[in-house]
Parts: C-alpha cells; structure tokens; sequence
C-alpha cells in the first residue's frame, strides 16, 4: 500500500467530512482515504495547536496534509499561510479546506524545500514518522535555513517516535530550543533562529 508521505498515492476514494472544535471555533475538514488521520483530525496536532503561543507573520505549514494546523492558526491568529506537502491529493484536500473555512493559504506542491525558495517567521511541523529519519531531519535541518532571524520552528512529537533524537538534532541545529509541554509521552517543542541586529 502506498503511503500517505509520498508524491502520488494510490487512494481508494472515500471522502468524508470531520468537525473539530478549536480554541471555541468550529471547523470542518474534508479528507479521503489515504491520506494522514483521515478518520479523524489527529490528537498530536491539536495538541500542537494547543500548546503554541499567539504567532504573527509569514507562517508555513511544513508537510501540512489536509491542512488542520495551518487553517485553524490562519483562521484564528494574523498570520500570512503559506502550506505545502509532497503529497499532491493531501495538498488539494489542503487548498480545499482553505476555501471551506474561509481562509487564505498560498499552497505548494513541494519535497521539503525543494520548490520553496522563501522564508518564514514561523514553521510548524507534525512530522512524518514512518518516512524515516533521514526525512524528519531533513525536514529539521531546511527549516532551520528558511527561518527568518528570531522565527520559531514548532513541532509535536511522541517519545516512541524519536523524541529524545529529535531534541538532541534540533540542538544541533538551533541555538535556542525549549519543550513548551510534554504529556502521556508527546512533545511540543519551539526552536528559535538567532535575532540578528
């Protein structure tokens, strides 16, 4: 079976509708088989949602699926989105769920950076586990060179998926990096780029 991570699924198409409630605003997604936590909007990343403090600016929704986190932060805070996904049906679904909650995203059929030449005032992430490593810390390691000076990198991650190596590369890569809250095994984390005067 295909996966969801990749460019060009296999997917049987069974579309459905999901209703999440968010910071006391209704939303609805559109997803369909194949893709990322189609039978309901993931826990990791509502509890990245969750635990993010107010962000402005240029934001991206970094292998953004259907689109639930860059939505609701569009939706709800001053932010300019920009999404993008290698998978181009997630993307579509994402583009679709833009215009289905009012929203404006600017999205980018991309592999990582590789059509992306801009940069961000904040990034966030619900990585790709079952790509592999080698993928997540890439994802890490171009996030970090499409930051703006002082903009955030956001990701949500469980500790048997690679928490603690995931920290140690982001330390590698950031000068600044805090868990802004850890429950049941999940992490949320913000990586700071250098503020340059």
């Amino acid at each position: 079976m295909s996966q969801y991570f990749i460019e060009n699924p296999d997917v049987m198409t069974r579309e459905r509708e999901l209703g999440v409630e968010v910071f006391g605003c209704r939303f609805k997604f559109l997803t369909n088989s194949g893709l990322f936590s189609c039978d309901k909007v993931d826990e990791a990343s509502l509890y990245l949602l969750n635990n993010m403090p107010p962000v402005k600016g240029a934001l991206l929704d970094f292998g953004c699926g259907y689109g639930v986190i860059g939505i609701v932060l569009a939706k709800l805070q001053d932010i300019n989105l920009t999404q993008s996904d290698v998978n181009s049906l997630a993307l579509e679904y994402a583009k679709r769920n833009a215009r289905l909650n009012g929203v404006h995203t600017n999205a980018v059929h991309s592999d990582c950076f590789d059509k992306i030449t801009e940069s961000f005032d904040h990034i966030v992430l619900n990585p790709p586990i079952h790509a592999g490593k080698e993928v997540m810390y890439r994802m890490y390691t171009e996030a970090a060179e499409h930051l703006n000076p002082g903009g955030s990198f956001f990701i949500v991650i469980k500790k048997k998926h690679g928490a603690e190596s995931t920290l140690d590369k982001l330390n590698a890569l950031f000068p600044a990096v805090n868990i802004l809250s850890k429950r049941k095994g999940c992490y949320v984390i913000e990586c700071r780029q250098a503020q340059y005067d």
